[in-house]
């Protein structure tokens, strides 16, 4: 099951929550973050959040980590075609580390 939620995503943000994949595009002067969390509750949100008006960010939430993969990887797909480029990518493991 899906369900899509638009607004600030820091409101949406709990302490029981950890994000464990997380990119950022690129395009000229532009940003946009591309992340999955997981909820306390065991629900995954994929969070589409333009650096620019992060009041029009974007979240989807689904029961399955596969699925919100999944949906990660859509995304990003549409992302690099539009000529966006990946500039950081980093996972709980690879966060972990740079803290």
């Amino acid at each position: 099951m899906m369900t899509a939620s638009h607004g600030s995503v820091p409101a949406r943000q709990r302490a029981d929550s950890a994000g464990i994949l997380r990119w950022v595009f690129l395009r000229g002067t532009k940003a946009v973050t591309c992340e999955v969390t997981v909820c306390g509750n065991l629900t995954y949100d994929v969070c589409v959040v333009p650096h620019w008006d992060v009041s029009s960010s974007a979240i989807e939430t689904f029961d399955r980590p596969a699925s919100a993969l999944r949906r990660h990887a859509e995304i990003a797909c549409h992302f690099r075609e539009a000529g966006w480029i990946l500039v950081r990518e980093s996972t709980r493991q690879t966060a972990g580390l740079a803290a």
